[in-house]
C-alpha cells in the first residue's frame, strides 16, 4: 500500500516536472483513431507551437519517426500563448496527401513548449533589452490589447552580434487584409519592416545589433496582438563545458555555456525561479520517506512484540501445568520404557 502510494507520487512528480520545466513535447494522434489533439500546460505558462505537420508511416505509427516523409503545416492557432489547446483532426482515415512521397498522411504532431509567463515582457513595461535571448509580447497578451497604443522598446546585443526576431503569434487589425490598422514596426540601423494581421512561426530577416520596436493600435478595433522571440547570434563564445541549446525553430544544437554576464539575465532569472520548485519536490520526497522509514520500524516493533507474546504464553503454559511437555522432550528421553510417563498414571 505504501510503496504504491509512492510510486504514483514520483510519477505525478516526474510530469509536473516534465510541465513546467520549459522543454520542448510533442503530441501526436493518427486519423483512424482519434479527432482531436488535447494540450494541457501547467497553471502561468504560456504554449508555444514550434512545429505541426502532416507525417506518413509505413508501420502506422502515431508519431514521428525518423524515415517519415512530412509536410509542415503554417496554421495560426488561436489557443498559442494559452495554459490549454485542442486542435481538431480532419475526418477520415487521413490527412492530406505528401507531396514529397506522394502518400495520404496518417498522423499529425505538434511540437510546443510550455512557457513560464514571467519570461514574456510586456513592450509597454520595458525600454532597453539586453539579454541574449527573450521574449517580447503585447501588453494583455494573449487577451486582447488595449486601444490607442504607443509602446516602443529597444534591443541590444554585443556589437560582435546580430538580432534573430521571430514571430511566434501574431494578430493585428487590419482594413480589408490589405493595409494595417493597427501595427508592429521593426527598424533596424539600415532597413525597417511593418508586420499586422496574422502571423504564426515566421522569421523576420532584422540582421544589426540593435533593433528598435514599437507597436501603434487606434480605438476602433482590438485583436489578440502579438508575442515575439529574440535571441543574439552567433552566442558568446566561452570555454566551459558544452551544453544543449534549442535555436529559434526548436532544433537542437551543441553550444559552450555563456558566461555569467549582465546579457545572461534571463537564464539566471529562470534557475532562480527553478529553486524553490525543486525544494518543495525535494520536501515531498523526504517527508515520504521518513513516513516509509517509520511505517517499517512500527511493523519491526509488531512483529517482536508478537513474537514475546508467544513466548511468555508458552512460559505461562509449562508454569501453570507442570505436565506439559512438548513432543521433543518424549523423543529425547533416556528413561527405559518401563519408566515412561504415562506408567506413572494411575489407571
Amino acid at each position: 500500500m505504501a510503496s504504491n502510494f509512492i510510486i504514483a507520487t514520483t510519477v505525478f512528480i516526474i510530469s509536473l516536472l516534465d510541465l513546467v520545466t520549459g522543454e520542448i513535447s510533442s503530441a501526436s494522434a493518427c486519423f483512424s483513431r482519434a479527432s482531436k489533439i488535447d494540450i494541457q500546460c501547467a497553471p502561468r505558462t504560456m504554449l508555444r507551437i514550434h512545429k505541426v505537420f502532416f507525417g506518413y508511416n509505413a508501420m502506422n505509427r502515431c508519431s514521428y519517426t525518423p524515415g517519415d516523409c512530412i509536410y509542415t503545416e503554417h496554421e495560426n492557432y488561436p489557443c498559442v500563448g494559452r495554459e490549454t489547446c485542442s486542435i481538431n483532426l480532419p475526418s477520415g482515415g487521413f490527412g492530406r496527401k505528401i507531396p514529397s512521397c506522394q502518400q495520404e498522411s496518417t498522423y499529425f504532431q505538434v511540437d510546443y513548449e510550455c512557457v513560464p509567463a514571467y519570461m514574456t515582457k510586456s513592450i509597454c513595461n520595458v525600454e532597453d533589452l539586453k539579454d541574449q535571448s527573450g521574449y517580447l509580447a503585447s501588453p494583455g497578451y494573449p487577451n486582447n490589447y488595449p486601444a490607442n497604443l504607443d509602446c516602443s522598446a529597444r534591443i541590444y546585443v554585443k556589437p560582435s552580434q546580430t538580432i534573430k526576431l521571430f514571430v511566434i503569434d501574431m494578430d493585428l487589425e487590419t482594413n480589408g487584409s490589405v493595409q494595417c490598422v493597427d501595427y508592429l514596426y521593426a527598424r533596424d540601423k539600415s532597413r525597417s519592416v511593418t508586420l499586422c494581421a496574422r502571423r504564426a512561426n515566421e522569421p523576420i530577416s532584422i540582421m544589426w545589433d540593435e533593433l528598435f520596436i514599437q507597436l501603434m493600435s487606434n480605438g476602433i478595433e482590438n485583436h489578440k496582438g502579438f508575442w515575439l522571440y529574440y535571441e543574439a547570434d552567433p552566442p558568446l563564445l566561452t570555454t566551459t563545458t558544452p551544453s544543449i541549446q534549442r535555436t529559434t525553430m526548436g532544433e537542437v544544437q551543441e553550444e559552450k555555456i555563456a558566461p555569467l554576464t549582465n546579457t545572461n539575465t534571463v537564464k539566471m532569472e529562470t534557475e532562480e525561479n527553478k529553486l524553490p520548485f525543486v525544494a518543495i519536490i525535494g520536501g515531498v520526497i523526504g517527508t515520504l520517506s521518513v513516513i516509509l522509514f517509520v511505517l517499517l520500524i512500527l511493523l519491526g516493533l509488531k512483529w517482536w512484540k508478537e513474537r514475546r507474546r508467544r513466548m511468555d504464553k508458552n512460559r505461562f503454559i509449562e508454569v501453570q501445568n507442570p505436565a506439559y511437555r512438548n513432543s521433543t522432550e518424549f523423543r529425547n528421553s533416556n528413561l527405559p520404557p518401563s519408566d515412561n510417563f504415562y506408567n506413572y498414571i494411575d489407571c
